[in-house]
């Protein structure tokens, strides 16, 4: 076996902590998908072709609201601009990579990924950070795409058990997201979380629920931002 080889199963095993993340959340991902009334075929490629969970998560709200197609691709690319600063960060560690294996590992470099790498990849031979990386997201993909098979396919086989648990999926994503966000309040997030509340309930009321995602995902950070440095002079 060659040495690259044996980097690439290296990078595999290290990514078993972003599994154990993943897994979970793709198969919440696959139920909220079929609550959606997205099949398995549709849900799988989504994963395959999207592979961002808080984006793909956002897309199915507005695939379920009535959004209009250009309206989602648009969300669905504007949540996903973040992933540009991350190439930059770590071109300096792979400068003797070849440039046509540059776009295969960028597709790869989710935000957990991307921490790992920041942490793990100066550690590593230049030679082999190509394979190293490229096994980590080999398995974090891996996961992400059979927990959305999982969550796709179990909710169907128990809605064909009892369609009157439809409704239950339907309101999955927002019970996960409602778990998600407890934690997450603090001094500093209370700013930002009313914003969005407020931001979301109010394009509800209004009957324009897909597009209060996307005013909730700009005015979120922007809040967040001011919020900070309002909780800094005090």
């Amino acid at each position: 076996m060659s040495r690259g080889i044996k980097i690439f199963f290296q990078g595999l095993l290290d990514s078993f902590p972003i599994v154990l993340g993943y897994l979970p959340v793709g198969v919440a991902f696959g139920v909220s998908a079929r609550g959606a009334d997205l099949n398995t075929d549709l849900s799988l490629l989504v994963s395959i072709l999207v592979f961002a969970g808080g984006s793909q998560f956002a897309l199915v709200e507005l695939i379920r609201g009535g959004a209009p197609l250009l309206t989602t691709v648009l969300a669905s690319f504007g949540l996903n601009l973040r992933h540009i600063l991350y190439g930059p960060a770590v071109a300096p560690l792979l400068r003797t990579i070849d440039r046509r294996k540059i776009s295969l590992i960028a597709f790869g470099l989710t935000d957990e990924v991307f921490a790992t790498a920041m942490v793990r990849l100066g550690g590593i031979h230049p030679q082999y950070r190509y394979y190293w990386l490229l096994g980590v997201e080999t398995g974090a993909y891996l996961a992400w795409v059979m927990g959305t098979w999982a969550g796709s396919v179990g909710s169907a086989a128990l809605l064909h058990i009892s369609p009157l648990l439809a409704p239950a999926l339907a309101f999955a994503p927002a019970a996960l997201f409602f778990g998600l966000l407890l934690p997450m309040l603090k001094k500093h997030t209370i700013i930002p979380v009313t914003a969005v509340v407020v931001t979301t309930l109010a394009f509800n009321l209004a009957g324009l629920s897909a597009y209060g995602i996307i005013a909730a995902a700009l005015i979120g950070p922007l809040t967040g931002l001011l919020g900070n440095k309002l909780w800094e002079k005090f």
